[in-house]
Formats: structure tokens, C-alpha cells, sequence
């Protein structure tokens, strides 16, 4: 039925600074080279500037969206003639705060205004002709609709035929056919000149409002803020904008309706950002529409009453308390049923009913099922005859073209790429599910069903400081198409490890080089659960600020942890070497001037010790992790610490170079130790050929040998670790992690990846490879095989012998 395993992410690493803006960000705004270089990765020079400094004064006239001159003059002319005019809203945040915008501004104009919000569980989405004929009998006059009515075709015809007037104002997608209403606003109409068309409802609400009342607008940018950061739009461009300042009214705000909801909610004497409203307001507004009629939410945000709102506000608060825990009712319901019917090897889309399923609360769900498995979901609320339901994509699966193949098993289906609802009658549940399953195969890759984690930065040799995450902060608000950053950290050591709110959340202390991080993983999953002190970890986490009693700090968000090899890049660098080097020709011929051959010496850690104490400057080149370890650990007890260990530019007059990148830091040296042998005969000439003027030491023996062979047997595979790699294919396990640990295999990841290329030259398997996975599916093969005989194990024996015939020949003949 499907593994329910943890979730596996996608590394996809975003590098493609422009640096030459980087440089000018860096001068302009005195950032930090790796904040100036996510800026520069996806925005211009005039956007930077505008990124970092949103104001008001860069929102656009409302005059450039057309129809907004109509609709104002068509609304004075009904304000003069004291005609009754209503809002038609949607029950959502967007539509509640649209409709809220809206009101207040017509109230201070003096208008005769009321509004009308369909009860979602009766009505559904959308105008109908039956409000249409409930606002008739009101007397209304004129109709303004604000997040709906772009595909009301037939409802805005019954309204002109009742003698109602009908401005529309949306921003969702242009149908073919549009409403003939007096006037039309919607950011998205073809050839339109307005510069930005991401606004929300309550954006192109807020637009006509700037129109009517000018300046006095921005009063309202509380509640427009709460709109935007709910319908999850673009942060960027005016909603930007609106979304900073709103925050800052927000929390000085006057409307007595949301100073009632966030005492409600907590949130009194904290500073509100664009977290406490997409999770803890939005949602309150949300569960009146979810569970009965978002009036109430409406009258929250209109309401000069304190005992109304303080009354208004308690119930919204309780009914996001019931909303919860049906959602979870719901969740974990639909969780066991993935268990016990859903085939997730097979089936690409997760579809679920049930009769007991709140059709209120089944999108919600959907998102969080979505969210889970990574995969589209469509939750249907089984009625008498058919079932309502309500669906949530990925990316790279477009729900209402999947709905439009399965059309004809659909009563009626509407929505976007990402979400969408349906009616179906029940009889065609398994139909449907079979059919769109069908279309997302000819669409959905398995690569696709495992979720990316974009990363905007690695971290190299920055230390990451209070004050880079102070610069991060600069990007707030954050939200859609502007996500708090994720930087890659890499080779960090765990040296603690806490548990912290009984297991729910886990603390690591990690450290690299001189720099000290404080990890947290609040979704503590297996992997979390693997880390020991000891262990090398590449994080991927955002960088953030932890406030305790006063004194900030620097904290990484932890997204996504993997264990690493120790001494990964030694073991990457040496396979390279072995199967891929080619030697340098032009350099192996020169002559040495002066060798001091040493070779088979008894105590070689003292012959260094002595060149190091020794008046000059004096390197090691070491090639084996057992020779290393046992140099270092012989010079600690010998308390001489004078030297620098790397594999590049060393900052000591004595170095130990540990299987070098690059030989051009011995030039820095007279005195230049070959300590045990080199992998490659043609890395040894190299080290002669850098070496003209220095003093060579051999000070290597036969007995190094073994140490050579014994880092081959580290990476090169054998027979059982192909029949153990195989094994773990065969038990279903398909994806596995480039260069890093798997807990159930143990196999080095180097080695692991010598036997997939052997084993997909042969034909045993097949692989598709992406970012930082590798997917993996068994062949059926009808003849045996002999692995042996791949390219890619010809080439490791190959390395293998040559280095055998070097090493003899080398700590025996005279050079």
C-alpha cells in the first residue's frame, strides 16, 4: 500500500549570481557578499532598489488599471442618487477583507451600502441567480462584486434585466466568455497596461478604493495586508509594498474589529508579521466561511461596536478551534486510508472520499496531504447523490487540465493549475480515480513526486553572524515567490545533540573550522533521529534570529539534514584520481636537484619532527588517512603544534599537506617530505617537477603499501556490496542520496555510486538522476552477467594494478 517514509527533498542549489551587480549591491546597500548575491541571482538593479526600500509612493495610479475611472464615476452617480448599493464577496480571507475595503470606503463617502457573502456550504462559490434575486428584492441599486464574478456570465445578465447596475472586480483567471457588466476591473484582462497583475481580490479592491478616497486609502492597509498574505499571491511589486506597510498599521492598527481579534488570538504585545496572519489570523477569518457564513467575519472588520467585535471575535476564535479539530479528524482519516487503499508506487494522484468528510474543511486537508506525500490530492465530501470535492497540485501537474480529461465522469469541475474543486456523482468515483491517475502517468515523472528544497546559497567561508541575519530580515515580508532564503551549509561537525519539548524538537551544536552553529529541527523525522555527536552533516536550513531574554543570536532553521562520510572528499578526490586523471606530460621529464632518499627509515615521524623544528620551511605531502592520523597523533603527544594541516595554501612556516589539491604551495618551501606514496606515478613526478630547487625527503617503505590498498578497498566495490546494493533495490528502496550516508545500506557513498554505473552498464538496473538523488528501479536480465567485465570495473582493476607495479618499483629502485 504504498511506504510512508519520511520526506525526501530534491537539493536543487541556485548559483547564478550576476556579479557585477553583486559588487554594486554590496557598495549601494553595505550587504554581505552572499545576501548581495541571492539579490543579484533573480533580480535587476531598479528591483533590488525597490526590494529592499517598498514604499507607498511607488504604488501605481489606480487610474492605469482600466475601468476604474467608470466604476468611480458610475459609483458617485449612484451615491448622489442615495441608491442602495451592495458588495458581493467571497467567503474567503480575500473576499472577506475585499468586501470590508470596499464597505468602509463607501461609508465614508456616504453611501447607502450593504454587502451579501454566499454561505459556502449552500451557495457555493461565485455569484448566483438567486442572490441575485435576494439583492434585487433589497432595493439594491447597484452591485460591485469583489474577488468573483469573472465567470458570471448569466448572473450579471440577470441583474442588468432586473435593473441593477453591475461593476466586477476580480483577479482570477480570463475565462473565454466574460460578464457584459457596466464595468469590468480584473489586472489580468488581455492587452491591459497595468504594470502589475499579481494583485490579490482585496489589491484590486484597494485600487478602486485609492480612487474614491485617495490617500485616505491607506487607512485600510491592515486589512488589505491580511487579504494579500492569505490568498497567497506574490509578494513582490505593490504587493510588497502593501503588505509591509499594512504590517506596520497593523500593529498600531484602529479598527476595533482587529484589535478584539488579536487580543483573541494572543497576539497582543507582539509584533505582528506576515507569520502570525497567513497562520494565526487569516485562519480565525477563515473558519467562519469554513464551518457556516463568513458574515461574521465581515462584521468583525465593520463594526464600530466593542461589545459586537469583542463577541464576534471569541466566536471566530472558537470556531477556528472546531475548524482544527475536524481538519485533524479529517487528516488523520485520510492518512489511514492512503494506508490501507492507496497503491503510492503506482498511483500518482491520491483521491479519498467519505460521507462523514466536512466539505468546509476537505481543501485544507487536501493541502495538508499535498504537503505531505508530495503528490496531487483530491479529498471528496460524499453528499446523498453526488460528492463535493476539493483538490491541491505540485508543481509540474496542471489540476484543471487533469479535470478537463476526466470531464466527462465530472458533474462540474473549475478552478487552476494548483488547486481546484469538483462535483462527481458517486458512481464515478473509481472511474475518476483511475482516469486521472491515467493522465497524471503521461505527465508526472517518479522525480517528480519527490519535492525540491531550493537552495539560494552555499556557505563558504562566511561566518554566518548576527548581522547576516539581520540582512536576511531585510527580505521580510516574506511568502509567495519570495520564501525565506535556504543556505546549504556543508562538513559541519555535531559535537551536541539535545532533545528538547519531549523529542518534538531537537538542538545540534555543529561546528566548522572556528565557526559554531546552533541547529534546530522542529520536524524531527528519521533522519534527525540518526545524528550522534561525531557525525559530518550537510544542513540545508534558513538563517534566522533567536531572541532569549534579550540577547539575540543566530539560529538555523533546519530544513533537511544528511549524515556525510568522514573524510568524503578525500574518498571523492581519490576516485577521481584512480579512474579520471590525466597526467600533465610537458611536467614529469624535469630533473630535482637535490634528493635525500630516506626510504625504509625506522622512525618517520621523528625525521619529521626534527626538519620541523628544524631553521627553514619544511611540508609534508601525506596520501593515506592512516598515516595522517598517525603523524598528527604523534605530534600532539610530542606537544609541537606549529604547523598547518590542509590540502591547498598552508599559513604556517611548517605544513602538512593531506593529498594535495594543488602542488603550487611548494614553492613556498626548501624543504619538501614525500611522507608515503602517491596514487599515481605521474603525481609523483608532478611533486618532482614542482620541486626544482628544494630539498626532496623519501622517507615512504614497502609496508605503506598496505595503507594505499587499504583506502582502494574503501571505494572500489566487491562482489558483496553489488549483491547488498541489489537486495536493498529489490526491497523497494529506489532513491537514494548522491554523497551522502544511507543509515540501511552503509555502503560509501563513492563506492555505492561505482557499483550503479557498473551495474547500469550491464543492464541490471535503471537510473534517473536529479540534483542530489539518484532513483533506481531492478531489470529483469534473462542471461548472467558478469560485472567484471563492465568498463567502469576494467578501469578501477586497471588503477589498482598500475599503482601495485608503481609502488613496488618505487621503494625499490634507485631514483
Amino acid at each position: 500500500m504504498g511506504d510512508l517514509m519520511s520526506k525526501i527533498y530534491r537539493w536543487i542549489l541556485k548559483e547564478n549570481p550576476n556579479l557585477q551587480l553583486t559588487q554594486e549591491i554590496q557598495r549601494e546597500y553595505g550587504l554581505h557578499k552572499i545576501i548581495a548575491d541571492i539579490l543579484s541571482s533573480k533580480l535587476n538593479a531598479q528591483e533590488v532598489k525597490n526590494f529592499l526600500n517598498p514604499d507607498l509612493k511607488d504604488l501605481y495610479s489606480p487610474y492605469l488599471l482600466r475601468g476604474i475611472k467608470e466604476a468611480k464615476e458610475l459609483i458617485q452617480q449612484h451615491i448622489a442618487l442615495k441608491d442602495l448599493i451592495t458588495i458581493y464577496g467571497d467567503y474567503d480571507v480575500d473576499g472577506i477583507t475585499a468586501t470590508s475595503v470596499l464597505y468602509l470606503t463607501l461609508k465614508k463617502l456616504g453611501a447607502k451600502v450593504d454587502y451579501y457573502i454566499p454561505e459556502r456550504l449552500v451557495e457555493g462559490y461565485g455569484i448566483s441567480e438567486e442572490a441575485i434575486d435576494k439583492i434585487a428584492q433589497r432595493g439594491t441599486k447597484l452591485i460591485i462584486s469583489v474577488d468573483c464574478g469573472i465567470t458570471s456570465v448569466k448572473e450579471v445578465e440577470k441583474a442588468q434585466f432586473l435593473g441593477i447596475d453591475v461593476i466586477i472586480t476580480d483577479h482570477h483567471s480570463i475565462p473565454k466568455e466574460i460578464p457584459q457588466a457596466d464595468v469590468v476591473i480584473n489586472p489580468h484582462l488581455p492587452d491591459i497596461e497595468y504594470p502589475f497583475c499579481d494583485l490579490a481580490g482585496v489589491g484590486v479592491a484597494f485600487k478602486l478604493s485609492q480612487a474614491l478616497i485617495g490617500e485616505e486609502a491607506y487607512e485600510l492597509l491592515d486589512i488589505v495586508s491580511i487579504g494579500t498574505i492569505a490568498d497567497i499571491v506574490p509578494l513582490l511589486g505593490e504587493n510588497r509594498i502593501i503588505v509591509k506597510e499594512g504590517l506596520k498599521r497593523l500593529n498600531e492598527t484602529r479598527n476595533i474589529g482587529l484589535k478584539a481579534l488579536i487580543k483573541a488570538s494572543g497576539l497582543q504585545n507582539i509584533e505582528i508579521d506576515e507569520y502570525h496572519v497567513g497562520f494565526i489570523l487569516a485562519p480565525r477569518l477563515n473558519a467562519a466561511g469554513r464551518l457556516r457564513s463568513a458574515e461574521a467575519a465581515v462584521r468583525l472588520l465593520i463594526s464600530q461596536d466593542e461589545k459586537e467585535v469583542k463577541e464576534i471575535a471569541e466566536y471566530l476564535n472558537q470556531e477556528n478551534l472546531n475548524r482544527q479539530q475536524i481538519e485533524n479528524q479529517i487528516l488523520q482519516e485520510a492518512i489511514q486510508k492512503i494506508k490501507e487503499t492507496v497503491d503510492l508506487n503506482k498511483e500518482k494522484v491520491i483521491v479519498l472520499w467519505d460521507k462523514n468528510w466536512h466539505p468546509g474543511v476537505i481543501g485544507i486537508v487536501a493541502s495538508r496531504i499535498t504537503e505531505r506525500f508530495h503528490r496531487p490530492s483530491i479529498l471528496i465530501s460524499l453528499g446523498e447523490g453526488e460528492g463535493k470535492g476539493s483538490g491541491r497540485s505540485i508543481e509540474g501537474f496542471n489540476l484543471y487540465k487533469a479535470l478537463e480529461y476526466c470531464k466527462d465522469y465530472l458533474i462540474k469541475y473549475g478552478g487552476h493549475e494548483m488547486a481546484a474543486g469538483i462535483n462527481i456523482e458517486k458512481n464515478n468515483l473509481e472511474i475518476f480515480k483511475t482516469k486521472i491517475n491515467e493522465y497524471a502517468d503521461t505527465v508526472l515523472s517518479d522525480l517528480d513526486l519527490i519535492p525540491s528544497l531550493r537552495i539560494d546559497a552555499k556557505v563558504k567561508n562566511e561566518k554566518i553572524d548576527i548581522e547576516i541575519a539581520k540582512q536576511v530580515q531585510r527580505f521580510k515580508p516574506f511568502g509567495s515567490n519570495n520564501p525565506r532564503p535556504n543556505f546549504l551549509f556543508e562538513g559541519l561537525t555535531v559535537t551536541k545533540v539535545f532533545d528538547l519539548n519531549g523529542g518534538k524538537y531537537k538542538k545540534i551544536i555543529a561546528q566548522k573550522d572556528k565557526f559554531v552553529y546552533e541547529l534546530m529541527l522542529f520536524d524531527v523525522s528519521d533522519k534527525g533521529n540518526d545524528v550522534k555527536i561525531g557525525d559530518i552533516i550537510d544542513v540545508v536550513g534558513s538563517i534566522e534570529i533567536n531572541n532569549w531574554n534579550g540577547i539575540e543570536s543566530v539560529m538555523i532553521n533546519v530544513k533537511d539534514l544528511r549524515i556525510k562520510l568522514p573524510l568524503f572528499s578525500y574518498y571523492k578526490n581519490l576516485s577521481k584520481i584512480m579512474v579520471e586523471y590525466q597526467p600533465e606530460k610537458k611536467e614529469i621529464d624535469k630533473k630535482v636537484d637535490y634528493i635525500i632518499d630516506q626510504r625504509g627509515i625506522n622512525n618517520k615521524w621523528e625525521y619529521v619532527l626534527k626538519l620541523f623544528k628544524r631553521e627553514g620551511k619544511t611540508v609534508v605531502i601525506v596520501n593515506t588517512v592512516v598515516e595522517l592520523k598517525s603523524l598528527l597523533r604523534y605530534l600532539r603527544k610530542e606537544k609541537f603544534l606549529d604547523f598547518s594541516l590542509c590540502n591547498g595554501d598552508c599559513e604556517k612556516e611548517n605544513g602538512i599537506l593531506f593529498f594535495p589539491n594543488s602542488l603550487k604551495p611548494l614553492k613556498y618551501y626548501d624543504d619538501i617530505i614525500i611522507y608515503d606514496i602517491p596514487f599515481k606515478k605521474e603525481i609523483f613526478y608532478r611533486i618532482l617537477s614542482h620541486s626544482q630547487g628544494k630539498r626532496i625527503h623519501l622517507v615512504f617503505k614497502e609496508a605503506d603499501i598496505y595503507y594505499n590498498l587499504k583506502s582502494f578497498d574503501e571505494i572500489f566495490p566487491q562482489r558483496k556490496d553489488f549483491i547488498k546494493l541489489y537486495k536493498f533495490i529489490e526491497e523497494g528502496n529506489n532513491i537514494l542520496f548522491k554523497d551522502h550516508l544511507h543509515p540501511q545500506l552503509n555502503l560509501n557513498p563513492i563506492k555505492f555510486s561505482f557499483c550503479i554505473k557498473a551495474m547500469k552498464e550491464i543492464g541490471l538496473i535503471n537510473v534517473k538522476e536529479r540534483d542530489n538523488i539518484f532513483m533506481l528501479s531492478k531489470n529483469s536480465v534473462s542471461q548472467k552477467v558478469n560485472i567484471e567485465q563492465t568498463q567502469i570495473m576494467q578501469q578501477i582493476f586497471s588503477a589498482k594494478k598500475e599503482f601495485i607495479e608503481f609502488a613496488k618499483f618505487i621503494v625499490s629502485q634507485k631514483i
